[in-house]
């Protein structure tokens, strides 16, 4: 009876205790669960980044870019870029026509991703590369007869092609960038050099090529604040108007001041001598990454 007893008693025990043991159980489970989330979004998080920037200078005016990459391996990605460059009414263009590029390679990193590598191949649209007769106003061909301006030339897409690398390095205290394209005509939409307009001569027409780099080293004072120094070429390689006629447009060279601000938000200024026509030049950035 006695035994009987003590079973009964152990029985109602472990029937009351094995309810709170499973509601205990679940709320570990619980906890665990909601402990779980930042490595669920930590998996879940997008392989795609996105840098948006406003750009301007002394000499190409006024031109956003948008840069992106998909990471398919920890130092491997998919890498796209677009420039509008909406004003290219400088120095060996043509009109305020807006050009574009766009462009897609991929982007290597490496020592524990401080150093970055992107080569890029690329078209551009617009007028800038096929049209060379736009830049010179007022030579009647193909618009509006003798005497009319030829400043607005045909628009036609994938009018060039450019091939490019952009590099960066970032660590604790350096900071170095380097960005080098070749742009080339595939189109020649603004006519060649003619009878009434030879080779040299002003309102001669044509195609042309060009070469953009520049590079910047600088150094980290904190994570906020670095200085460095800059230089920057922009020439032409090949101009068909006339023999020779490729030239240096501007060297670029002075020093820059950065900040970067909370939320992947950087702005640069840059500033120095045009070496080749004895002026001033000034650079602006301001970026954004999502």
């Amino acid at each position: 009876m006695i035994k009987s007893r003590q079973l009964l008693l152990i029985g109602f025990l472990t029937l009351g205790i094995l309810p709170h043991a499973l509601h205990v159980s679940a709320q570990v489970v619980e906890v665990e669960k909601k402990a779980a989330p930042p490595q669920e979004m930590e998996k879940k998080k997008s392989p795609a980044t996105v840098t948006m920037g406003l750009n301007a200078d002394s000499f190409f005016g006024f031109y956003p870019s948008v840069y992106g990459t998909y990471q398919l391996r920890e130092d491997f990605a998919i890498a796209w870029n677009l420039i509008l460059w909406t004003n290219t009414s400088g120095l060996g263009s043509g009109n305020n026509n807006p050009w574009v590029q766009t462009d897609l390679g991929v982007n290597l990193t490496y020592f524990d991703k401080k150093l970055s590598v992107a080569p890029m191949f690329g078209f551009t649209h617009g007028m800038y590369l096929s049209s060379r007769g736009g830049f010179f106003p007022g030579t009647g061909e193909p618009a509006g007869g003798p005497g009319g301006e030829s400043v607005n030339q045909r628009t036609s897409i994938f009018e060039g092609y450019t091939l490019s690398l952009l590099t960066n390095w970032l660590s604790e205290k350096l900071e170095a960038e380097f960005y080098g394209a070749y742009y080339a005509a595939l189109r020649q939409e603004g006519g060649v050099p003619s009878a009434t307009h030879p080779p040299g001569s002003i309102g001669a027409r044509g195609s042309w090529d060009f070469l953009y780099w520049w590079g910047n080293a600088g150094y980290r004072i904190n994570d906020i604040f670095s200085v460095g120094g800059h230089y920057e070429q922009f020439m032409s390689t090949r101009d068909n108007s006339a023999p020779g006629a490729q030239m240096d447009f501007y060297s670029w060279v002075g020093p820059y001041a950065e900040v970067k601000l909370l939320e992947g938000l950087l702005f640069r200024f840059t500033g120095g001598k045009d070496v080749v026509n004895d002026i001033d030049f000034y650079k602006v950035k301001f970026t954004k990454t999502f």
